[in-house]
Formats: C-alpha cells, sequence, structure tokens
C-alpha cells in the first residue's frame, strides 16, 4: 500500500466530531452513534450526547440489534485507543455502514459537544 493509500484509507475510516454534530443538526437520525469504550463508569463519566452505551465485548452479541438504516459512528476514549477500529472492523464485517468518531469521546469534549452522564 502506497503512503497516499493508506492517508486516503485514514481519511474513509474516520470523521471528526464536528462533522458529526454538524450532521446530527441537519439530519437527526442520519449517525447512530454507539461508545465502545471499556472500564467503569467512574472512568467513563460522559459520553456524547444520545449515544448507545455498546462496550466492545458486547457488541458482538448485539451485531443483528443495531440499526441498518443509519450510518453508525463508533467513539472509544480518544486517538490511542483501538477499540473504535476494532468495533469498525467487526461492523464492516457484518455489512454495517460504520465510520469512526476521529478523537473519541475526548476529542468531542475539547470541541465542546454536547456530553450526557454515562447510565
Amino acid at each position: 500500500m502506497s503512503r497516499k493509500e493508506y492517508l486516503q484509507d485514514v481519511c474513509d475510516s474516520q470523521i471528526s466530531p464536528v462533522e458529526v454534530f454538524m450532521k446530527q443538526q441537519e439530519a437527526p437520525n442520519f449517525y447512530y452513534i454507539i461508545d465502545v469504550r471499556i472500564g467503569p463508569k467512574e472512568f467513563r463519566r460522559e459520553k456524547i450526547l444520545g449515544a448507545a452505551e455498546i462496550p466492545l465485548p458486547e457488541l458482538f452479541a448485539k451485531l443483528n440489534s443495531l440499526p441498518r438504516d443509519k450510518k453508525l459512528a463508533v467513539a472509544t476514549w480518544g486517538a490511542h485507543c483501538t477499540l473504535a477500529k476494532q468495533a469498525s472492523l467487526a461492523l464492516l464485517n457484518a455489512k454495517y455502514d460504520v465510520i469512526e468518531i476521529g478523537g473519541g469521546v475526548a476529542a468531542w469534549k475539547e470541541s465542546g459537544l454536547p456530553v450526557e452522564p454515562v447510565s
């Protein structure tokens, strides 16, 4: 794979938090956001407003219950975490339309976008 192909693949597989938020304002049902973070609630504290909480180990058992009429936007801790990439691969293999929220929940919060407490 060339460097150009690699960069194109990265661009095709991620979207910025601001882009997701703007699209939500335009078309509220376009994305189904999934928070795949693993860890105790006290570490997670907040999530993207409206995101479904499905930790990665539980995602595989819930694949058939996810909406197929929406683009799935997957979020994790931050840019350093690979949970969203792992989830995206599983979802792509199950024939879902999926994209990773670049920078995860950390970038979402840093952008000043709305969050809510985890359930």
